[in-house]
């Protein structure tokens, strides 16, 4: 129960209590009169939890109330809010019922006492209707606002997933890589085996597997609240250079702090793209280079190899759908080696 609602619904009851002692029709309000008052409006404290059952009983008691010819229009202002209650937050069918019954019910109630229907009905009418229209448009905008939400969950979700992915298959790559160095080292029976080496090469896989573990678990918060990233892009050459490829890092144009998604967008196709060097290319040099243009971030990966079957997995979709995320777009060309580019948007500088 809503704080806001216990003060609707104390407010409320206090205007009624008003409201029939300050304008009796046929009989003023007594110890019966205000107890039933009371009754009829205390439940819309509960209103938002219970709209059909908060309705039925005000409909019953207010019934009860009007036949005892207390002052009838007193009771009017809690059911408007419980008609708009039931029309905002109940089923359309639900809703459908509840305002069709109010209607039928409330101009029958005072064709009755007015011994036929006049100005003061077609009144009360206007005022159900617009309960009733106030309360439908609550509930296109509710219902606006859960689709908004399911669509930036759904976003949410498709981040996560991508991020994920480019971690993972980046430090799966680190490990296969260096798992075959130990293994090369171990089963080559022409030279002496170097133990060292073959340590310093398990050392690399432990610390891979380390820092997947923290990146893993900060990954949803870096989402969340992300940081800049590309001041530390170099870092992820070290599973290309670890597979014998000489990689070289350049940066052009005016250097710059740019907005959080478009650096995580950056450094998570630099990340997908170098993994896919190491995995499908014979290469032997890779360059990235980073173009700060005015309001484009430009990123160039290239390679002198020559990629197998570079459209199989998720990664390339991957990329292009991170590229998509913010407004850019990333293209590949396999002329004379490999090439990925993706044009970020940066907004003016």
């Amino acid at each position: 129960m809503r704080n806001k609602d216990i003060l609707l619904g104390l407010g409320l009851t206090a205007l009624v209590l008003t409201w029939g002692y300050l304008a009796p029709e046929n009989r003023a309000l007594d110890a019966q009169g205000i107890t039933l008052a009371i009754a009829a409006t205390l439940p819309i404290t509960a209103r938002r939890r219970w709209p059909i059952p908060v309705l039925a009983v005000h409909i019953v008691l207010s019934t009860i109330y009007n036949t005892l010819d207390y002052p009838h229009d007193a009771l009017m202002p809690p059911a408007l809010v419980a008609l708009y209650t039931v029309v905002s937050t109940s089923t359309r069918i639900w809703s459908i019922t509840a305002t069709t019954f109010t209607c039928v019910y409330v101009l029958a109630a005072r064709a009755i006492d007015d011994q036929g229907l006049g100005i003061d009905a077609l009144g009360t009418l206007g005022w159900l209707t617009a309960a009733i229209v106030l309360g439908e448009h609550a509930r296109q905008r509710n219902a606006n606002h859960a689709k908004q939400t399911r669509q930036q969950v759904t976003e949410e979700r498709l981040r996560i997933a991508r991020d994920l992915h480019d971690l993972l298959a980046h430090t799966i790559t680190t490990i296969r890589v260096q798992a075959s160095v130990a293994a090369h080292l171990i089963t080559e029976t022409t030279q002496p085996l170097d133990r060292a080496t073959v340590a310093k090469t398990l050392d690399t896989i432990t610390d891979a597997c380390d820092q997947a573990r923290t990146e893993l678990r900060s990954t949803v918060e870096v989402l969340r609240d992300p940081i800049p990233v590309l001041p530390n892009i170099t870092d992820l050459g070290s599973v290309t250079r670890a597979a014998g490829i000489d990689i070289t890092f350049q940066n052009t144009g005016t250097e710059r702090p740019l907005p959080p998604h478009v650096e995580i967008a950056a450094y998570r196709i630099v990340q997908e793209s170098l993994t896919n060097i190491v995995k499908h290319s014979n290469a032997t040099t890779a360059a990235v280079c980073l173009d700060y243009g005015a309001d484009m971030l430009t990123v160039t990966i290239t390679d002198n190899g020559t990629t197998t079957n570079p459209g199989e997995g998720h990664g390339i979709i991957g990329m292009t759908e991170r590229a998509r995320s913010i407004g850019g777009h990333l293209t590949i060309h396999t002329d004379n080696g490999y090439t990925v580019t993706a044009e970020l948007p940066t907004g003016k500088s």
